[in-house]
């Protein structure tokens, strides 16, 4: 087995369970909260799984089941493995992409293969989001997997790749109901290119693999729902409808070119300056322009389209795009290093022949060094860090904790494991009866336009030192905003750093409750001013409330 096949196993599994930040919640409230829940028998379940009809297939968290059900079967889940085990499956799966992303460029030639890897294993946001538990990443590889046996056209047909590429597609799509856009394209320029065919026999064999591929997996994604759910549920409709209705936008909503000018040059990073030159390119000689470079280019440019129509945008929503771009920087990178190669002999340098690629390509791709440092290590770390400390505190102390934080901006039960503390965060949920999207207020929202008042209305004028549950800690998925809150004093309160800073009365209400600053960690570089700070522990105690 070449070197380049064994790469992105050594590299994504290290960066996966060696990354120490946080980026979406998504990656512990859509996997491995909902796995935990299904193993361990609790864990924070949001409104996504709740809400009737639910929007969450339990198919993606399903994939960490196993790895929760042997850690509590060995006994093993109350120890580090907990958290580094689901990260080293995160990154057995992200090495899909860089794999595939090497094949299929080799096609083109071991040069091409190579230069590939060096920009998908170089790239900061796959470092950022790639080896995460984000359904997102699981996507990107499986969108790239098939892509490599993907029949682009015609005359490129293996009967035996086809029923494998549609059933990678197919996942893609179980795990990411918008991946549909991906291959619905594919698949008409597919059947297009069997127009000139003197029979009929691979239309038929195409329509008929789709129709079996996409038959099973309807199947497959209802049992498995609606055993989950314990009533007849096919989540992907309820994901579309929930997405193209106006509570998408409840989570914010951006400009219809934000993809191009904004999420692109982040995603690509220092691969864009090629792109620009691909697609002009790929609409140059046709003779010489591989037809697949072609399909990627326009796919892409659909997806980007359609994706622009929505109102709620994300960076990792094209992360899936990611492979693509590398493919069609890497072609014209090689392409342009051998024009300039050309006539010199052997006078280029061993390293410029290990990779192929003019010097100021590789040395562009070397500035992402220090940015994939700073996101698996620095930025917003102390999100993550919280949770560890909060794991090692002895049981007769931690009886209770509550998030004073934007909601979702930490693990929890998946990360802190501790059946026995009552934990309770502030919540965000959308408007799921109807109200008015411009008058609505969720709790976080309420929250931090007046802590102080919050705090004044929503807890006891006390600390009882046995910490009894909360009775009301945060709205249940579907409450009216009118529901009163209840809260008790935990015995630890978390929160951003910004929140006492700019209130000190809080403070000094805290303060007199008997809480004191027990642990605090810098977060980096932050934009949001409620996550500023870094982030603190506070914990009660019976003297200090004297």
């Amino acid at each position: 087995m070449r070197l380049e096949a064994l790469v992105p196993f050594i590299i994504r599994p290290l960066v996966a369970v060696l990354t120490r930040t946080f980026f979406q919640p998504d990656e512990f409230y859509q996997a491995l909260e909902p796995a935990h829940h299904v193993v361990f028998g609790y864990g924070h379940l949001t409104w996504e799984w709740m809400f009737d009809p639910p929007i969450r297939s339990i198919i993606y968290p399903a994939l960490w089941v196993p790895v929760y059900q042997a850690l509590k079967i060995t006994g093993l889940d109350s120890g580090c493995l907990l958290i580094l085990a689901p990260k080293a499956l995160a990154g057995v799966l992200a090495a899909v992409t860089d794999f595939y992303v090497w094949r299929f460029a080799s096609r083109w030639g071991q040069e091409y293969g190579r230069v590939a890897l060096f920009f998908s294993l170089l790239s900061s946001f796959n470092a950022l989001a790639l080896s995460r538990t984000l359904s997102n990443s699981l996507e990107t590889s499986l969108t790239v997997a098939a892509l490599f046996y993907w029949p682009f056209v015609c005359n490129q047909f293996k009967t035996r790749n086809l029923p494998l590429a549609l059933s990678l597609a197919a996942f893609s799509c179980i795990i990411r109901a918008t991946s549909v856009i991906i291959w619905v394209f594919l698949g008409l320029n597919l059947l297009l290119s069997t127009r000139h065919e003197p029979t009929w026999s691979r239309f038929t064999y195409i329509v008929k693999n789709t129709t079996s591929v996409g038959a099973i997996s309807f199947l497959t994604l209802l049992s498995i729902d609606t055993l989950y759910y314990k009533k007849s549920t096919f989540t992907p409709w309820n994901f579309v409808s929930v997405n193209l209705s106006s509570l998408s936008s409840f989570y914010g909503t951006q400009p219809s070119h934000y993809y191009i000018t904004q999420a692109l040059p982040v995603v690509c990073g220092t691969c864009l300056p090629w792109l620009p030159w691909s697609a002009l390119w790929a609409h140059g000689d046709a003779a010489r322009i591989p037809g697949t470079l072609r399909s990627l280019f326009f796919v892409s440019l659909a997806t980007i389209g359609v994706y622009s129509l929505s109102s709620h945008k994300e960076w990792r929503f094209i992360h899936p795009l990611l492979p693509l771009c590398h493919l069609m920087a890497a072609r014209h990178a090689v392409d342009k290093y051998r024009c300039s190669e050309q006539g010199k002999g052997d006078q280029a340098t061993g390293r410029r022949r290990l990779l192929h690629v003019l010097p100021v390509c590789w040395k562009a791709q070397m500035l992402n060094i220090p940015i994939i440092i700073y996101v698996m290590f620095f930025h917003s770390r102390a999100q993550i860090a919280v949770m560890h400390h909060l794991r090692s505190i002895p049981a007769e102390e931690l009886r209770s904790v509550g998030f004073l934080m934007p909601c979702h901006s930490t693990p929890m039960h998946a990360y802190l494991h501790r059946p026995e503390v009552e934990v309770w965060a502030i919540g965000c949920e959308p408007p799921l009866r109807g109200q008015n999207l411009d008058t609505y207020r969720d709790q976080t929202r309420i929250f931090f336009d007046d802590p102080m008042r919050y705090v004044a209305q929503r807890f006891p004028s006390f600390v009882d030192p046995s910490f009894s549950p909360s009775p009301l800690p945060a709205s249940k998925p579907g409450d009216s905003v009118t529901t009163t809150w209840d809260h008790t004093w935990p015995s630890h309160l978390a929160f951003f750093g910004a929140l006492i800073e700019d209130n000190e009365e809080l403070q000094l209400t805290l303060e007199k409750h008997g809480y004191q600053k027990a642990w605090s960690s810098g977060n980096g570089w932050e934009e949001d001013e409620k996550r500023k700070g870094g982030v603190q522990i506070w914990s009660w105690s019976a003297v200090s409330s004297l």
